[in-house]
Parts: C-alpha cells; sequence; structure tokens
C-alpha cells in the first residue's frame, strides 16, 4: 500500500481528532503515514504520541534544496497562478517539502485545510510527480482564499465531509469530489452498555468561540427553570466575556465552568449529563461544521440538541436527536424543556437509534477504507 505524507499547517491540529484519527485509521488499514508541519507546537493527544514522534517541520529541511530545481518546470504554469505567495518563496519552501518527502519515499501527499500549505503541497507534488488529494473543510470555503480554485483544479482529488460541501466543490472543479465523512474511533465507542443515568442536564463542551450559539445558549437558559444546570467545559478568546454575559444575565448559580479537557474526559464523563446542547450558528467566517463533536456524542449515547444547519442534518435525523432554528433561543429553550420532560425510555430509544447510525455511517474505518481505496486506484 502507498506510503501517506500527511501535510498539517502545525502539530496542534493533531489536537483537532478528525486528523490524527484519520491518519491512525489509515495506519491500522495498512498504509506508512508520515506527517509534515509547517509550524512547531507542542499540543497533541496521548493516543497521538506516535504520531508527533514521527512528524517532521519544514525547518528541518536544508535551506538551500536545490536538488531537484530543474524539475521546476513541472509546477511553473501552477505557481505563476498564485497571488497570495510569491513565485520564489513558494518554489523555495516546495523544494524544501519534496527534498523531504523524497527522502522518506511518499508516494502520496493528503493536505487538510487548503491553505497556503495546500498551494505548497502541490508544488512539491508537481516536483516529485506524485498524486496529491485534500480534505476540504467549510473553513476554507466560508473565508475563500482567492488561490483555492486554483489548488481545487491541481489536486488529482478532494475529499468532502459533507454532501452539501461536495455539491458546491463541483461547481467549482472538473476534478473529482468524493464525499468521505469523518469518522470516530469506534474502538473508543464499543457499546451503549455503560449505565445511563445522568444527574447532570445539559453540556456544552469545546472551544468557546462565536461560532457556538453562547448567546443563543443563554438566553435559551433564562427562560427555563431556574433549578436548570449548564456545565462548560473548555476555553478560548470568548471565555471572559461569556462570564460578564452570565453575570450580567443573573445565571451564575446555573452554570459552571470547567478547563479545557481531553477527549477522554468526554468519553468518561458524557454518561452524566442528559444532553449535549450546541446551537451552532453563522459568523463572519460563515457556517461553522464541526460534525465530529456531534457524531461523538452520538457515539456515547449522549443525546444532542443542536441548530438545524444543512451539514448536521445529514448526521442527525429526527429520530436521533433535536434540531432547533439558528439564532432562536426560545425554539432552543422549547427544545431543551422538551428534552427534559421526555421519558427514559423515550430517550433510551433515540440513544440507541443515534448510536446504530454512527456505526454505520460515520466511523474512522469506513472513513479510511473509502480514502485508501481513492488514493490506491491514483
Amino acid at each position: 500500500m502507498k506510503k501517506i505524507g500527511y501535510i498539517i499547517p502545525n502539530l496542534s491540529t493533531l489536537s483537532e481528532t478528525f486528523v490524527s484519527v484519520e491518519m491512525r485509521a489509515m495506519m491500522a488499514l495498512g498504509h506508512q503515514i508520515k506527517p509534515y508541519a509547517f509550524d512547531t507546537n507542542e499540543q497533541f493527544q496521548p493516543a497521538d504520541a506516535y504520531l508527533k514522534h514521527r512528524c517532521t517541520y519544514l525547518s528541518t529541511a536544508p535551506k538551500f534544496p536545490y536538488l531537484n530545481i530543474w524539475k521546476a518546470y513541472r509546477c511553473h504554469s501552477f505557481i505563476i497562478k498564485q497571488q497570495e505567495v510569491g513565485y520564489i518563496s513558494l518554489l523555495h519552501q516546495g523544494l524544501q517539502l519534496a527534498y523531504l518527502a523524497e527522502k522518506d519515499g511518499c508516494e502520496h501527499f493528503h493536505v487538510h485545510l487548503g491553505w497556503h500549505s495546500a498551494a505548497i503541497v502541490i508544488v512539491a507534488a508537481k516536483i516529485l510527480n506524485i498524486p496529491v488529494s485534500f480534505a476540504i473543510h467549510n473553513a476554507n470555503l466560508n473565508t475563500i482564499p482567492q488561490d483555492l480554485s486554483h489548488g481545487l483544479q491541481a489536486a488529482d482529488f478532494i475529499c468532502s465531509a459533507t454532501k452539501k460541501m461536495q455539491n458546491e466543490l463541483r461547481l467549482a472543479t472538473q476534478q473529482p469530489v468524493h464525499h468521505i465523512p469523518f469518522g470516530v474511533n469506534e474502538a473508543d465507542y464499543s457499546s451503549l452498555t455503560q449505565p445511563w443515568r445522568p444527574h447532570k442536564d445539559f453540556l456544552l463542551f469545546g472551544q468557546l468561540l462565536d461560532k457556538k450559539g453562547l448567546s443563543t445558549l443563554l438566553i435559551a437558559l433564562q427562560q427555563l427553570e431556574p433549578t436548570t444546570t449548564l456545565d462548560i467545559v473548555g476555553d478560548g478568546p470568548h471565555l471572559s466575556p461569556l462570564k460578564q454575559q452570565i453575570n450580567k444575565l443573573g445565571l451564575c448559580h446555573q452554570i459552571t465552568f470547567f478547563k479545557s479537557k481531553q477527549p477522554s474526559w468526554y468519553r468518561r464523563f458524557a454518561c452524566q449529563y442528559k444532553a449535549l446542547v450546541v446551537p451552532f450558528t453563522a459568523t463572519n467566517q460563515g457556517k461553522d461544521t464541526s460534525p465530529l463533536i456531534i457524531t461523538e456524542a452520538m457515539a456515547l449515547g449522549l443525546p444532542v440538541i443542536t441548530s438545524d444547519l444543512l451539514d448536521y442534518r445529514e448526521i442527525l435525523d429526527d429520530e436521533s436527536g433535536h434540531q432547533v432554528s439558528m439564532d432562536e433561543p426560545y425554539a432552543l429553550a422549547h427544545a431543551m424543556q422538551s428534552h427534559l420532560s421526555s421519558s427514559f425510555a423515550d430517550l433510551n430509544l433515540q440513544r440507541a437509534y443515534a448510536f446504530n447510525r454512527v456505526m454505520t455511517l460515520f466511523t474512522a474505518s469506513r472513513q479510511a477504507d473509502l480514502l485508501s481505496k481513492k488514493i490506491e486506484a491514483l
């Protein structure tokens, strides 16, 4: 099977589980995986210690990696189309990555997040004459970098996490676009045998950003009984203003803050809560799609209440969770109250249905199998 060079902007991406879960699933299939990063960062999950140890940084390449300079004609037509990076800089970094990847014996490049790093990967791939594929995220489409369209045309194929994104990308490129949804590592969520006896109400987990619909959630909580509780596990740039808003709304007695936790914490303590509530919204960067937090909850048997963004409708359906209109705090409050009033029998049916849906459609092994077949076919 082909040895794949995985290129990520910096190692902290390994703390965003969709990348490392995919790499580990590809290794389980038999692929050799070689991670490359452009910036150093010490953040990583314990499960990814091997990947961190294997990771090579672009800064370790020779300063003047000109052994393959004579092959620059292969990427000239691509580089001259780039607007965000100068010709010499892009060629130089592409030669550096090509030097490292050739030494490591890479036969394919796969890159997440199609920013400037994607252009460097394309240059390196053209120099080495090996194929390259992209995993495009909504963050790419929302900000629409001017050079993304050239990258889409230059890739051998593109991976889309959602069908909605697949349809959008097919309008932007003639290259194949494959729907390969992110999956959970099913070994971490083996069954629903753990008793579900929640003694807490609602959980918000992850980095605190505007796109999580924080204000909508607080207004909704105001409409519920004052005994209703919410645990917020995470941190981020909006932590301080969020606490100020909570104090202003008089919700301090209902909300408890916890520092950011590893995914292992989420898997261990999710059973204490009646539901995960994440009313995602649209920001000036566009609509967020972080479906892994949704699929992880479903795999844990944690009921989900979220917004009606199309991306989530592909994962949740009427039997497996609640979706309410985005930016509608009163609709959210109604869904939260309805959930608290539901019988355990009804909720357990929902949990079982959601779990089976994830294990059928959204596992890392299925994701890796789809991706591997596309790479091996090139």
